[in-house]
């Protein structure tokens, strides 16, 4: 059930060649919404964005930009050939739209702000929530580093979608197949039965004969305190992701405490100390990292606690509170504006 304060509305999609005839009827709509708006929040990384920001600039109406993701460096990424011709072409239409956007809030640090930057006031603040309600997380996490040895399975958690490779679990598994019998890949997010028999017989493919039983892909869980749990039994977090906005289940998964490996691409440096970053599509330099910290206990507590207290920035109350001070700012600006 929506706040009665909220009011959606549906428009045409315009993405796609097919459905650039959509820009008439969308057109009509967005002016019809912010004529009646006194601001307007807009994210700007799609067709409707950009016309969102003509016509509020074109009305007169203050506004504002959200950047959540890198879309240029993922259609960069991307298996199609004419997506990522198109890459730097939107890449350069965004630029310009935004540049001279009054506010915009981003939830990377410095990244987006980077790659997509405005004249005026910046603010980033993630959209990340964690939950730092349980006291016994990095105890419990110690207690999990001393039970590892070379007769137990240790387990690797991936999360995120396996449709594709933009996640990076054909990195994952590359790595996977460098690393002795006893570690275990579990794939956390959405996909097919035929996604998963593809990344089985992947496996295959790299002499790994038993990847039924190395590599798992749990059915999705249902609500974020049953992901957390979840990632209490994993030793290590891997995240060879090909593009990222921010990266919150990298995030989720240092406030529990995990020792965390991802590519050293857009946000991931200011989330992960530098010795936990390695280039993309590097399987053997991941696995490297997995086996040198599985060896060295003391080395992932350290790295451990390091991932915990530099989660603690990202805290619901600190970011509510920065994310308010902003959107008061915000707010001022709007009533200068109409005064």
């Amino acid at each position: 059930m929506l706040d009665s304060r909220i009011d959606v509305r549906i428009i045409p999609s315009n993405t796609h060649p097919s459905d650039f005839s959509n820009d008439v009827k969308i057109k009509k709509i967005l002016i019809e919404e912010i004529s009646q708006a006194e601001a307007i929040i807009i994210k700007p990384s799609t067709r409707k964005g950009m016309m969102a920001i003509r016509i509020a600039k074109k009305l007169a109406k203050p506004y504002m930009i959200e950047m959540t993701g890198d879309i240029h460096n993922a259609l960069k990424q991307h298996p199609n050939l004419l997506k990522r011709l198109y890459a730097p072409i939107l890449y350069h239409q965004i630029r310009n739209s935004i540049k001279d956007a009054p506010f915009g809030l981003y939830v990377s640090k410095e990244y987006l702000q980077s790659q997509f930057p405005i004249k005026g006031e910046c603010c980033g603040c993630s959209d990340v929530i964690l939950d730092f309600s349980d006291k016994d997380v990095l105890r419990r996490r110690f207690n999990l580093i001393e039970t590892i040895d070379s007769g137990r399975v240790i387990n690797l958690a991936l999360i995120g979608f396996y449709q594709g490779k933009m996640k990076g679990v054909d990195t994952a598994i590359r790595a996977l197949s460098r690393l002795p019998h006893n570690f275990h890949l579990n794939i956390l997010g959405n996909g097919t039965l035929k996604n998963r028999k593809k990344w089985f017989d992947y496996a295959l493919s790299l002499g790994i004969m038993d990847a039924e039983e190395r590599i798992t892909f749990p059915k999705p869980l249902q609500s974020y305190t049953q992901v957390l749990k979840w990632l209490d039994t994993q030793d290590f977090f891997v995240f060879p992701t090909l593009s990222e906005g921010f990266g919150r289940c990298v995030a989720e998964a240092m406030s529990r405490g995990c020792v965390c490996f991802a590519t050293n691409i857009c946000t991931m440096p200011e989330l992960l100390p530098k010795e936990s970053l390695f280039p993309k599509h590097e399987d053997k330099a991941l696995a490297s990292l997995i086996l040198k910290y599985s060896k060295d206990k003391q080395s992932m507590k350290t790295i451990a606690e390091i991932n915990y207290r530099h989660s603690q920035d990202y805290a619901p109350e600190i970011l509510r509170e920065h994310r308010n001070n902003f959107l008061i700012k915000f707010k001022e600006y709007i009533e200068k504006i109409q005064h």
